[in-house]
């Protein structure tokens, strides 16, 4: 049964080399198209968030909720945007021309749906942009291994030419290790960009959590100091 084995993978091993060769180079291709979109994604979402939440809460200071939602529809995928036109969405029907926002229990009821609606969209665009990660580090892992399988089959055959013509000196032994070890360095030239991408976005993704985390906890402090400035009757700004 061992020797079957064996020959059938000495047959078919040129085959499966090649097979080998062709899979780490659709990795590679699709490995590469996912860190150059993810890249692109990140960098447009982020541009589009600068300076986002510091024009809203001008508006909510103003008590202009209208407004401030408004500001949220740049047209461009922000994360930031996304959230608080979630949590704005739930809180216009306290605006008012006067005295601005309306306050009280309405306010708290509003603002415990608009948290939990935030927090709703933040779960959206956390899965927005970690999309494909997990089949980068998928690739990130598999490739040296499949570039390894590819090479142990190079050897298997380099040493078996070598048992069927009887020569074994080191010319004839290293050809056939050198040609069986570019699978294991095309492996590697998959895993090694795939791994860093991945850590370096999800380190980006992490940030960007903290940014939509941070904005929805700004938004709702901010509505209660306009409502209180605006029923205390001396609006205040910041």
């Amino acid at each position: 049964m061992d020797r079957f084995i064996i020959s059938a993978l000495m047959h078919a091993g040129q085959y499966l080399v090649l097979f080998t060769m062709v899979c780490l180079a659709g990795f590679s291709v699709y490995s590469l198209s996912v860190i150059g979109e993810r890249w692109w994604t990140l960098r447009r979402s982020r541009g589009a968030s600068a300076g986002l939440l510091h024009r809203v809460l001008g508006h909510v200071d103003e008590g202009k909720l209208g407004q401030a939602l408004g500001a949220c529809n740049t047209g461009m995928r922000s994360h930031v945007a996304a959230v608080l036109a979630a949590g704005l969405r739930e809180l216009l029907p306290l605006e008012s021309a006067n005295p601005g926002l309306h306050g009280g229990p309405a306010l708290e009821r509003a603002a415990a749906v608009a948290r939990e609606a935030m927090q709703r969209t933040t779960a959206v665009e956390i899965d927005r942009l970690e999309e494909r990660l997990t089949s980068l580090a998928t690739l990130g892992n598999i490739s040296p291994f499949v570039g390894l399988f590819g090479t142990v089959i190079g050897i298997m055959r380099a040493f078996e030419a070598i048992s069927r013509t009887g020569s074994g000196g080191l010319a004839s032994v290293s050809a056939g290790i050198a040609e069986a070890l570019v699978a294991t360095a095309a492996g590697l030239f998959v895993a090694i960009p795939a791994v860093t991408a991945y850590n370096y976005f999800v380190g980006r993704v992490k940030s960007c959590v903290t940014e939509m985390d941070g904005a929805s906890s700004e938004l709702l402090g901010r509505l209660a100091r306009a409502a209180l400035s605006r029923v205390g009757g001396t609006p205040e700004r910041g």
